[in-house]
């Protein structure tokens, strides 16, 4: 019965880093506007995880350490949906047709306003269903 315990707990623990670690993912792909960043920001992913999975695992907390992996998959993951095609990934995106959003990324050049993308205006007197099928 504890066996069965220490592995669910380990799984949640897993399933949460993935979650946190891909956003923390996403947020690092913003920030990456060349693939040396990118491979950067997934070198300190790695050096990060493996340094806090080592000290856990000191500590004797080895159930924490599927957090942490978890973190560092979560992590790698949001790093490629946010920044894109990149390494063994190219072939992939080009199968299923996925966007290199970094390349997208440039905003609007100042002074220029963005697209009104939906309208706030008052459209008048709209008729009721009854009255339209009338009509």
């Amino acid at each position: 019965m504890g066996s069965i315990a220490v592995f669910i707990t380990a799984l949640l623990l897993a399933i949460l880093g993935i979650v946190i670690g891909f956003r923390v993912g996403q947020e690092w792909a913003k920030h990456a506007q060349t693939k040396r960043q990118y491979w950067i920001f997934n070198g300190i992913a790695y050096v990060v995880c493996i340094v806090a999975s080592a000290f856990i695992a000191a500590l004797g907390l080895v159930v924490l350490v599927f957090a942490v992996i978890g973190l560092l998959g979560g992590c790698i993951a949001g790093l490629k949906f946010g920044f894109g095609s990149t390494g063994a990934w190219k072939k992939v995106d080009q199968v299923m047709a996925v966007k290199n959003r970094h390349l997208e990324r440039e905003g609007m050049p100042e002074g220029q306003e963005e697209p009104e993308l939906m309208s706030v205006q008052d459209p008048g007197h709209v008729p009721d269903r009854k009255s339209r099928r009338k009509g």
